[in-house]
Parts: structure tokens; C-alpha cells; sequence
């Protein structure tokens, strides 16, 4: 049997060593790479500037913008007068787009807007480029009701002064079409009006996306989708300098606010998505200001986008989309890809070799069945467990992260200090319980244990997550391979320190691949999944357990003291909160038909002196029986005057009795309101038209219904429902913004997010 004693002398100092190497580029290693400086207003014509951009990201991101409000309109009309001042003739695309949503228990989301796209082509200069499939740039317009959206403004602003740089220098040879989408944020649904809807969709044969989700930061190739050889090898040559993860796309998922292609996976085609996500400003949309956008992520940004516009303009656009790519960067030799194709065949050589590897040790090793299924339920018990203690250190014992603040360099410098003391302490734990568990089953059996874990983690990640599988693969596969050559007879003949490169040389593809990717999830993810971290932890020291089984007790001792001394140093620095420059207003006016009544209402929590002030008639939050019920949530509630807007028009035309029970009426927003819901209560929906326009065709629980940019519109509703129930139809009609005329003076010191706050107006339709 495979022993500690059969091991190199060394094996132990070399895997102190690693893992000590580890844990210190983990603490001290760059938070960031560089990024380019910000190119001044005189920079030549041909070039980027984000000196000449940031004018366009202030005007852009001066007040929110959603969909269908007035100054999304001002910015679609300041948007397309810059257009024209640079020599382009843009066109803008009406038009009416459904998106349905349905979860498992068949509750029916729909949304239908009418959106506004901003088009701009500039035509190539190839004989053929009729023939020729087009590159796509691809940003949007709107942002979020309570937030200035700087992060989505930026990549609009970088986009125009992408396209003056383009026309200032040699024309392409293909065609060149942006798309400016309007009501990204309610669905895509301007993405999905041009793919479903305009004549160029069907001339694309790349789209480029560029996202933000972040004040700063280097942009990273985000996601893909459908992306041929030719497509990265496009990006590589243009932008090396971009770094790009398969598996980080997946890591991103995981966290709040994930970035998504979404709907231009409807133009059949390649598609890259770019985005930054530094500086995060997690839910609070208030930081997402353009004081806090940083300009040199502006400049890579702009500098990104003219580099692949003129890549991917000169040669010929390759429109197959393929089964995708597994891309990840490799210390010193650059981003490597491969074929999604190949994850399948990888992943069963992987199995073939675990099998050789199991009968081998137990040729050879002495390896019993007892032991490897023991070892095989023990190992991954330990993996979670350290997760589990992990996460729940994070929760129990917050003052060991009170600096965690990741979006800037000092508190980024704590966050990652802190990650490394986790990592010190989940290594001593797994080394001590490592060595219990040779003691019990062997160190091969230990060893197979986990790599048969690591296989069924692979299976499963090539199954779910095909861009992820690399971080297993390579690791898993250099791991067998080295177990395979030490077992060999050749190999048991070589000297001690050839024995040791062979052992050393099945660990370091974890470490090398592991430690970026480990640092980068624990960045985005965490606080919420610090697991995840871990997770990749446990499968560096899972390859690692041949190496670690020469590891003398000092190691485990050493990496306690060195993980609870780093969990000191953490713990004692300084709480750092960034006090946010705009503060969105929660503050709703709302005027309700059945009630004859108008409220102001906000949300449990405290309320600043003015706000107390507006709010005297309550000592705390209350539930609003009379107006939303008993299973509304508490909040603070005042009467208000009654003339801040006007009641939804409606006319009931016919209250269909069974066998064909449905209900007919109008509805017309005399206040034209952006935003338009319809909940239907108290009955199953089986068809829901507007307008003569399906919306729903199939039994549902209940339904709601989301209407964009139906203005002053006379729409028909016919709602189908089952059986002969008593039901109701809640309508609201949303505006951005409050009357302010009818509140109080609000103090000056008290910045607020222009047009935040909403206004409601309701009523609600009984059907009996």
C-alpha cells in the first residue's frame, strides 16, 4: 500500500511550500490589473477618448430613464442629436414586443411594452458587403426608475464616441450596425423587438454586447453565446489584454444583479457580451452615479469596442453559431479556448482514467473496496462541512469583516487578508482530518476517494455548466496521471527528486488554475456564497492529498496560527461605508379608487426627520388593512390631497356569466402613465386578450400583467377564466417621480436621485 514512507523525503517541505505560496498570493497578490489613463480631449480624431465621452455619460446619466418615461424620451432625442452631429443619419424602431413568464406553480408574468430602439449602419466599403454577414454593437438606453444608471449609460456614451473614431479613420470593408435598445431592464424587450422585428437582424452575423455592472474596474469577456473558434480568436487578436473566464460567467450567476445576453440569443448568431463589474454598488442603485464611474474603465471600454469594431470589420464574419467555448486565461501563456465539444469526450477520459487508477492501487496498492466507499463518503462530508464552517463564521462573527469593501484598494486588500485566514483554517482542518483518514483507509484510498468525487463533480459541471468544467478537468486529469506514473514500476525506480517533480507536477494545475479564480469568485460572491470559495479550496487539497500526506504536523499548526493571526489583522481594521452622494426616494403617492381616498406610503424602516415629520399620525409601520389587506406588508401610511393625479378610466363592458365566464372592459391612462399593471385575484385566467392581442392562451393560477408605453391608448381587455367564481381586477397605473406640489418643503441637505419616489393611481374591478 502507497505510504507516507513511499513518498520523496521532500514531499512534505514541497507541499508546505505550495500551500504557503498559495495563501500568501491569496492575501497579497493585485487586487486588480491596470487600466489604460484616460485619453485627453485633444487626443488624435482616430482614437478613443474618454475625455470626449464623459460629456455624453453626464448628459446620459443626469436623472433615471426607465422605459416610456419622459426622460427616456430626452435621452433617446439627445442621443440621436449627437448622432447626427458626427455625420450618421440614425433611424429610431417602434414597435410592440410580448415577453411571458410562467413558474412552476403556473403564476403567468406578461409583459408588453412599446419600445424605442435607436438603429445607426455605416456601410462598409467591400464590393460584396451586401453578401457579407454584419457586425452588431449592441448597448442600451434605459436604467432602473430609482437609479441614474451610469454603469448602463457608459457603454452608449463609449459606443458614440466609438463610432466618431470609426468614421475619422480607414473605412471597414463590412457593414457596421449599433443598436441602441430601449427597456433592457423590464425584459430586453427593445433587444427582442429588433431580432423578432427589423429587416437588419437577418444581415447579422456577429453581435458584440458591452454591459456595466460596476462603477470601474477592467473589462472581461463576460459571456458567450453560440461563440465559434473564429469569433474568440477575433477577440484574442484585437483586445489580448481583455481577460475572459467561461467558468467566472457562471460565477457571476450566482450573484445578485447577474449581466445576461438575453434576447439577442434570438438572432441565431455568435454573440460576445463585455462588461466590468469593479467597483459593485450591489442593490443600492443609488451609488450608480457617472462622479463615481471611473474614467480610465471608460477608456478600456472605448478603446475595447473600436479595437474588435475594426477586427471583426475587415474580415469575414463567420455566422454559424457553434455549441460554444471553453475559454479561461493560463498564467504566462495567455487566454486558452477549446471547443464545447470536446467537454463530453475530456470528461469520459477522465472516468476511463479514474477506473485504471482504482484497479491499479488495487493491484498494486493493496486498495480494498471497504475503504475506498468509506473514504468516498468521508472526503466530500469534510468538503462541506468547511464550507458550512465557513459561511457561518461569516455570519456569527461579523467584526472580522468589518472592512469588507471590496470596491476599493485598501478595504479590497482586508477583504482578501481575511479570505486567505479562512483558507489557513479549512487547510488545517482538512490536513489534520486527512491524516485520521489515511490512518483509517490509506493514503490511496484517501487519495481515489477524492478524486472520485472530483469525477462526479466534473460529470455533473459538464452536464449544468459546460464553461466551468475546466477547473475540474485539468486538476483532476494531472492528478490521475501523476497517481498512474507513481504506481509504475519505471517511475518507483527513479530517483527521489524526479519522484517528486512527478507528484508536484499533478498538483500544480490546480494551484495554477484554482488560485485566480478562487480569489475573483470570493470577490463578486461573497457574502452570500463564501462557500463557493471554499468549494474550490477543497479541490486544490483533494488533488493535493498524495503531496500533503508527506506534510509533517508542523503544517497544520503552522496554518492554524497563520489563519487565526490573518482573521486578527482583519478584525482590526476600521469599518469603511461609502456614504452614498444620492439617496433614492422610497416615498409613494398613492390614490386609490375604492377607498375615494390618497395616500403617501413607505416602506418599514426609518424615516428621516422630514419624512417623521409627514408621517406624524404613526408611532411605527403599520399594515394597511383597508386598502391592501391583511397579507400586505407593514409600512407607514399618511392621507393625502386627492388632486395629484387622475383615476384610471375605465368602462366595464359585460360580466360573462358561465358556461363561458370572462370579463370585457377598457381601460384608458388619463394620466399616461409609463407603466400600467393588471393583477386578476380570486380566479384561474384560461385566455387574456388585449386589444384582440393574445396575451394568455393557457389555464393559469394567477396572472399579472405588465403594459409599457400604452400612454393615453384605449385598450380592450377580455379576460377567460374557469369555473363561475367571484374575482377582481387590480389595475395601478405607476409614474416615476411624486407631486411634489402637494408635499412640504423638503430641507436642500437632503439629496435625493432626481425623479425617484413613485405615484399610483389604482382602482380595482369586481366581477361577480
Amino acid at each position: 500500500m502507497l505510504s507516507d514512507s513511499a513518498l520523496p523525503s521532500s514531499a512534505g517541505f514541497a507541499a508546505a511550500s505550495i500551500l504557503l505560496a498559495f495563501l500568501a498570493w491569496l492575501a497579497l497578490g493585485p487586487t486588480q490589473p491596470s487600466l489604460p489613463a484616460p485619453a485627453p480631449v485633444n487626443a488624435p480624431a482616430a482614437q478613443f477618448s474618454a475625455a470626449r465621452a464623459v460629456g455624453d455619460l453626464n448628459e446620459l446619466a443626469r436623472v433615471p430613464r426607465p422605459i416610456a418615461s419622459s426622460a427616456n424620451h430626452a435621452a433617446r432625442a439627445y442621443l440621436l442629436a449627437r448622432l447626427r452631429a458626427i455625420g450618421l443619419e440614425p433611424q429610431v424602431q417602434r414597435a410592440l414586443v410580448q415577453k411571458n413568464y410562467v413558474d412552476y406553480n403556473a403564476n403567468y408574468e406578461t409583459t408588453m411594452g412599446i419600445v424605442h430602439n435607436v438603429l445607426v449602419r455605416l456601410p462598409g466599403t467591400a464590393p460584396d458587403r451586401l453578401r457579407r454577414p454584419s457586425l452588431l454593437l449592441v448597448a442600451h438606453i434605459d436604467s432602473d426608475p430609482a437609479s441614474l444608471g451610469a454603469s448602463g449609460a457608459a457603454p452608449v456614451a463609449a459606443l458614440v464616441e466609438t463610432l466618431r473614431a470609426l468614421r475619422a479613420g480607414a473605412a471597414l470593408e463590412n457593414d457596421v450596425l449599433v443598436l441602441f435598445a430601449d427597456g433592457e431592464h423590464v425584459g430586453s424587450l427593445g433587444m427582442q423587438a429588433f431580432a423578432e422585428q427589423h429587416p437588419w437582424a437577418r444581415e447579422v452575423g456577429l453581435a458584440l454586447r458591452f454591459d456595466g455592472g460596476g462603477s470601474g474596474g477592467p473589462i472581461a469577456l463576460y459571456n458567450t453565446l453560440g461563440a465559434n473558434t473564429a469569433a474568440i480568436d477575433g477577440w484574442l487578436r484585437a483586445a489580448p489584454e481583455v481577460q475572459g473566464s467561461s467558468l467566472m460567467h457562471e460565477v457571476h450567476q450566482l450573484a445578485p444583479g447577474a449581466l445576461r445576453i438575453r434576447a439577442l440569443g434570438l438572432l441565431g448568431v455568435p454573440v460576445l457580451q463585455f462588461a466590468h463589474t469593479g467597483r459593485p454598488f450591489g442593490g443600492d442603485g443609488a451609488l450608480d452615479t457617472p462622479q463615481r464611474y471611473e474614467r480610465a474603465t471608460l477608456q478600456q471600454m472605448g478603446e475595447t469596442m473600436l479595437r474588435l469594431a475594426r477586427e471583426y470589420g475587415h474580415g469575414r464574419i463567420d455566422p454559424q453559431p457553434a455549441t460554444g467555448q471553453v475559454v479561461f486565461p493560463l498564467p504566462g501563456v495567455g487566454t486558452v479556448h477549446y471547443s464545447g465539444a470536446l467537454v463530453w469526450p475530456l470528461t469520459r477520459l477522465t472516468c476511463l482514467l479514474l477506473v485504471g487508477a482504482v484497479c491499479i492501487a488495487m493491484q498494486r496498492s493493496g486498495v480494498r473496496y471497504p475503504a475506498l466507499l468509506q473514504a468516498f463518503f468521508i472526503v466530500p462530508s469534510l468538503a462541506v462541512a468547511l464550507g458550512i464552517g465557513a459561511w457561518q463564521l461569516w455570519m456569527q462573527v461579523p467584526e472580522l469583516h468589518r472592512a469588507w469593501h471590496p470596491a476599493t484598494p485598501e478595504p479590497a486588500r482586508h477583504a482578501l487578508l481575511y479570505l486567505a485566514a479562512v483558507c489557513a483554517l479549512c487547510a488545517a482542518v482538512f490536513i489534520a482530518a486527512q491524516r485520521q483518514l489515511a490512518r483509517l483507509t490509506g493514503t490511496a484510498a484517501a487519495m481515489l476517494a477524492g478524486l472520485a468525487c472530483l469525477v462526479l463533480v466534473l460529470v455533473l459541471a459538464s452536464w449544468l455548466a459546460p464553461g466551468a468544467s475546466y477547473l475540474v478537468l485539468w486538476p483532476v486529469l494531472a492528478a490521475l496521471a501523476s497517481f498512474i506514473a507513481l504506481h509504475s514500476r519505471r517511475v518507483a525506480a527513479w530517483p527521489g527528486v524526479a519522484r517528486l517533480a512527478v507528484l508536484v507536477g499533478g498538483v500544480l494545475p490546480a494551484v495554477v488554475l484554482v488560485l485566480p479564480v478562487l480569489r475573483e469568485s470570493y470577490l463578486v460572491l461573497s457574502p452570500q456564497r463564501m462557500n463557493v470559495p471554499v468549494a474550490m479550496l477543497a479541490l486544490v487539497l483533494g488533488v493535493s492529498t498524495l503531496l500533503l500526506s508527506g506534510a509533517r504536523r508542523y503544517l497544520a499548526r503552522t496554518l492554524l496560527l497563520c489563519g487565526l493571526g490573518g482573521l486578527a489583522l482583519a478584525g482590526s481594521a476600521d469599518e469603511i461605508e461609502e456614504p452614498a452622494p444620492l439617496r433614492a426616494n422610497a416615498l409613494v403617492y398613492y390614490k386609490d379608487m375604492p377607498s375615494w381616498d390618497a395616500y403617501w406610503l413607505h416602506p418599514a424602516g426609518e424615516l428621516d426627520p422630514w419624512e417623521r415629520q409627514l408621517f406624524a399620525n404613526l408611532k411605527e409601520p403599520y399594515t394597511f388593512v383597508n386598502v391592501f389587506g391583511w397579507d400586505s406588508p407593514r409600512q407607514w401610511y399618511a392621507w393625502a390631497p386627492r388632486d395629484g393625479l387622475q383615476f384610471p378610466f375605465v368602462r366595464i363592458l359585460r360580466n360573462g356569466k358561465a358556461p363561458q365566464r370572462h370579463a370585457d372592459f377598457t381601460l384608458v391612462s388619463q394620466n399616461r402613465a409609463p407603466q400600467v399593471r393588471l393583477m386578476v385575484t380570486g380566479a384561474r385566467p384560461t385566455r387574456v386578450t388585449v386589444n384582440g392581442r393574445p396575451l394568455l392562451d393557457k389555464e393559469a393560477k394567477t396572472l399579472t400583467m405588465v403594459l409599457y408605453g400604452m400612454e393615453d391608448t384605449l385598450l380592450h381587455f377580455r379576460i377567460e377564466v374557469l369555473s363561475d367564481p367571484i374575482f377582481a381586477v387590480r389595475i395601478e397605473e405607476v409614474l416615476p417621480g411624486l407631486p411634489e406640489r402637494l408635499l412640504p418643503p423638503r430641507p436642500a441637505a437632503t439629496p435625493l436621485v432626481p425623479l425617484s419616489g413613485q405615484s399610483i393611481a389604482a382602482d380595482t374591478l369586481w366581477f361577480y
